[in-house]
């Protein structure tokens, strides 16, 4: 929660709201997650719809949480959307400089990933094959982008605060959850997740504002999907080990 704006004061109700959130991505989501993204690998090759299927049930899921986000504002008279980080009190000529250079790291990182073929390989199974899946995967960056934040760094972060935790603790919690939240990925990928998560979060708390990482966790997103570059031959299982499993 920027230091300017006051304490949030979260209603009984809102507090569950939050407490079943936090619940469900702990100790619902990484399972969940794991068992679909799976399901989706075995079933590609054989079902054209595996790859939309998991990440339109992502995007409904993600909406579905930013959904009780508003419910929990909603029922706290006390709480307004200024606590969550939509506030137009932020330093835009920091925000254009840090723009310009998220667009450079993230075309030069895209560069170096395709030249040198590197990258985590869960985002080597998740590039898009076809068209339809591209805008999927446009769908479901746009839809991370400001959902997560809202609920990562806007929700939790306010109700850490709410409960008299100091400002960084809050953000720490909320920064553990967020990256446990990704557990399915495995533990290399957790690892950039973390480092992502602790860079957006530094961005909301330097800015005052979730504008900033909304359009960055986007533009990360869109590079991980489309601009990951595909395997080099060398890496790829031979032909005869990949029909046998």
């Amino acid at each position: 929660m920027p230091p300017e704006f006051p304490v949030p004061d979260f209603s009984a109700p809102a507090l569950a709201v939050a407490a079943v959130m936090a619940a469900y991505l702990l100790l619902v989501e990484p399972l969940w997650g794991k068992s679909w993204f799976e399901r989706m690998k075995r079933d590609r090759d054989t079902d054209p719809n595996a790859f939309t299927r998991l990440f339109g049930w992502g995007m409904v899921g993600a909406w579905g949480m930013t959904a009780l986000v508003a419910a929990a504002v909603l029922l706290s008279p006390g709480v307004s959307w200024a606590h969550l980080g939509f506030t137009p009190g932020m330093d835009w000529s920091l925000f254009a400089g840090i723009v310009a250079g998220a667009f450079a790291g993230t075309a030069l990182f895209a560069f170096l990933a395709w030249r040198y073929g590197f990258g985590p390989q869960i985002l080597t199974e998740l590039r898009p094959r076809n068209g339809r899946e591209r805008r999927y995967a446009v769908g479901v960056s746009v839809t991370a982008g400001i959902c997560e934040e809202i609920v990562f760094r806007g929700l939790f972060i306010a109700v850490g605060v709410s409960l008299g935790l100091p400002l960084y603790a809050a953000a720490g919690i909320s920064l553990a959850i967020f990256t446990l939240a990704h557990l399915y990925q495995g533990p290399k990928a957790m690892a950039g997740v973390g480092l992502i998560g602790f860079f957006l979060t530094y961005l909301y708390l330097s800015t005052g504002s979730l504008l900033l990482p909304i359009l960055l966790h986007v533009l990360i997103d869109l590079r991980g999907f489309l601009l990951t570059p595909e395997p080099r031959s060398a890496d790829r299982e031979p032909e005869s080990v990949a029909t046998a499993a």
